[in-house]
């Protein structure tokens, strides 16, 4: 028995594992390796956790081994991923030299999904009956036109049934509850608007996210990649007839640059000593310099279920020292129990941002709030912002402190 981690090629893996067994034989176990698999998974290549392998006595089967794996897929282009861990049992059939799998175990499937809140989607090719489910009567008959899709700040996609019965090797479903969308038709007679529930869906191996739209109506089940397609958040706004202010900051429209840290510790996670009562250390934080910019607004906030304000403060430099920020008006470290996940932004500005204050340690809505804020700059012009960088990491608070001050 062995245990080991490897990433293999499919071809690569299947030449060199062909070579080896022509070369041994059967003086050492065959195994059954990540190039059968991804070649089963229709995929290039997947990430062997454990594996053991063993004789077994029986008069069909020579080998048998219990492979633990998992593949990370890129969704829509990049815009999601999904990693997915399985467990399967095969068996060497010693008459044909085929493996053969008797039980194949779906362990877990995680979506990373935080690109998904917020974005803004378009559809020209649905059917009539589709519209009409979405909209009811308010579309007329044979009316054409285009469908856009809002997915609400808030969203909880991808809580995974694996025990679906419709799941298989290269599809799985979810269910959600509270999470909607808002859309719109645009179509000749003008726009009608309406709001749907996103109540389930599938992912498959093939990077492909199908999502399941409820109305009073009935359900619409739109492929996401291809059926509908991204659009800016800018786009969505004027074909949706809404008023476009120029001290809006269209992030999607941005430049993104690196952010880094050294306060992320081996496990992912932000450094006790960065919470309030652990040392309360501000992040290190360092980027290069953006062209055209003279300030940096730097912004920490919890986004698992508040949206709580941990940092705010300008700079006019790319390096943050851990530490660096003591007063609680402008760093508080965190303290609710349990994990969180808090995310950093840094916006480069090409000057000083109007003048204000936010409450530290206080409710602060979304990140959009902020970026709107500071594109207005001190002498009261607008596209104040330039780019900006994030980061984000779970932290885990020893203790609950509410009540601390």
């Amino acid at each position: 028995m062995f245990e080991h981690k490897l990433e293999r090629n499919v071809v690569a893996a299947f030449l060199v594992s062909g070579m080896l067994l022509t070369a041994c034989g059967d003086r050492s176990s065959k195994t059954y390796g990540a190039d059968l698999i991804a070649k089963r998974e229709g995929l290039q290549s997947v990430t062997i956790d454990s594996q053991i392998n063993d004789k077994v006595k029986d008069f069909n089967y020579s080998d048998s081994d219990t492979v633990k794996y998992h593949y990370e897929v890129s969704m829509i282009g990049g815009l999601l991923t999904q990693k997915v861990t399985k467990e399967i049992n095969a068996v060497l059939n010693k008459n044909t030299g085929e493996w053969e799998v008797l039980t194949e175990d779906l362990i877990s499937c995680e979506v990373d999904a935080a690109k998904l809140p917020g974005s803004s989607w378009k559809a020209d090719s649905l059917s009539e009956e589709q519209i009409k489910t979405l909209f009811g009567d308010e579309i007329s008959s044979g009316e054409t036109g285009t469908v856009y899709i809002r997915f609400l700040k808030k969203m909880g996609l991808f809580s995974f049934n694996l025990t679906n019965p419709k799941n298989t090797t290269n599809e799985r479903f979810f269910n959600t509850i509270g999470t909607n969308v808002k859309t719109v038709f645009v179509g000749k007679s003008g726009q009608v608007e309406s709001k749907a529930s996103v109540t389930g869906g599938s992912v498959t191996n093939a990077g492909e996210l199908n999502i399941d739209l409820e109305t009073s109506a009935g359900v619409v089940t739109i492929n996401f990649g291809k059926k509908a397609v991204q659009v800016q958040e800018q786009e969505f706004d004027q074909a949706t007839g809404k008023e476009v202010d120029a001290s809006k900051v269209y992030m999607d429209s941005l430049p993104v640059f690196e952010l880094t840290t050294t306060s992320i510790n081996k496990d992912g996670e932000w450094k006790t000593e960065c919470g309030l009562k652990e040392g309360n250390l501000s992040p290190a934080l360092s980027w290069k310099a953006v062209d055209g910019a003279t300030k940096y607004a730097v912004v920490m906030i919890d986004i698992t279920t508040t949206r709580w304000l941990y940092w705010y403060t300008v700079v006019d430099k790319t390096e943050l020292k851990e530490g660096e920020f003591t007063d609680p008006s402008v760093y508080t470290g965190p303290y609710p129990a349990g994990t969180h996940t808090y995310e950093i932004h840094v916006i480069a500005l090409k000057s000083e941002p109007k003048a204000g204050t936010f409450a530290v340690d206080a409710r602060s809505g979304d990140i959009q709030s902020f970026f709107d804020y500071v594109n207005t700059a001190s002498d009261g012009s607008v596209g104040n912002v330039i780019a900006y960088g994030t980061i984000k990491a779970p932290y885990t608070s020893p203790e609950l402190y509410y009540g601390y001050r």
